[in-house]
């Protein structure tokens, strides 16, 4: 493996064709952590070789940028928030038809904040804003920064900057 570690040079972008192979036989990693990811080797071929070993398609998914357990307080946060808006409205209906008074229908929103009011608090970095944007292209109704800052708890202005960075770089996709 030594071997291996001293053939390995500066990191080189290549585009990336993932084949895997699923083994209960341990395999060894060859490679180098830089800046806590890790760079791929390449064998005698010129070809690019990455092995590893993990439990389940941990590794797969770190590759690919993905967070299942992320993504999964996301959805829970956008669904939550949604339940949210409806109840909102729900409550502003009987209002509206007569059902609660104007009084109550402040006191019950004041006295149950987490059932109506979706909290727009969270300062989201570039790859939560990146989760957000490809979970909401299958969620009705998110045409706006607006929409994606109400769905999932992100502070508007925060969501504005980061979005008008990730347009800038071209990552938006």
């Amino acid at each position: 493996m030594d071997a291996l570690m001293e053939k390995t040079t500066d990191p080189q972008p290549v585009t990336v064709r993932l084949t895997a192979t699923w083994s209960n036989t341990p395999i060894f990693t060859s490679g180098i952590l830089k800046d806590g990811k890790f760079i791929a080797t390449n064998d005698d071929s010129g070809n690019v070789v990455f092995a590893g070993v993990s439990e389940g398609n941990a590794i797969i998914n770190r590759m690919l940028g993905i967070d299942y357990a992320e993504l999964s307080e996301l959805m829970t946060k956008a669904v939550n928030n949604r339940t949210r808006q409806r109840n909102y409205f729900r409550l502003y209906s009987q209002m509206l038809e007569g059902e609660i008074s104007e009084d109550q229908f402040y006191k019950l929103i004041e006295e149950n904040e987490d059932d109506y009011v979706v909290e727009e608090t969270e300062i989201p970095t570039k790859e939560r804003i990146m989760h957000a944007l490809r979970l909401s292209q299958g969620i009705k109704n998110v045409d706006s920064s607006e929409d994606l800052s109400d769905l999932f708890s992100f502070d508007s202005v925060e969501t504005d900057k980061q979005l008008a960075e990730i347009e800038a770089h071209g990552s938006l996709q």
